[in-house]
């Protein structure tokens, strides 16, 4: 008999490698699924054929603005515009201001957070409290 996981699923698109463990572990204690990608084309890549497969789309997707290959307004606006995954929550997570959401013109994340301004437990806490709704 095939159970689905009830866990959330949460994408974190980050590239670096001290900030991923970071999280990584703060994620290890909670009852969420914490997929890590390091480049935005890999993410929207990542989010596209998993709206399409068994697993379904991702409960969230946390955002880093600076990636290796592509800005992460890029993949904001990849998910956002698509009408198969516009729905996907995206949270930007990142140190860099939120002017440079301008970029994204009409294109909003359902949330900004500076990674500077919470620890990596309060934004467990916040994902947990964000995916029971």
């Amino acid at each position: 008999m095939n159970v689905k996981n009830n866990k959330k699923r949460v994408i974190l698109v980050e590239d670096d490698p001290a900030i991923i463990d970071v999280y990584s572990t703060a994620f290890k204690n909670a009852d969420i699924n914490l997929e890590v990608i390091s480049s935005g084309e890999r993410a929207i890549r990542r989010v596209k054929e998993s709206n399409e497969s068994e697993e379904g789309k991702p409960d969230l997707v946390l955002l880093d603005l600076i990636l290796p290959d592509i800005n992460g307004i890029e993949v904001l606006k990849a998910i956002k515009t698509d009408d198969k995954t516009k729905d996907v929550p995206v949270f930007i997570l990142s140190n860099q201001t939120s002017l440079d959401l301008e970029k994204a013109g009409d294109i909003k994340p359902d949330k900004f957070i500076i990674k500077a301004n919470i620890t990596p437990t309060q934004l467990v806490k916040m994902l947990e409290e964000q995916l029971q709704k």
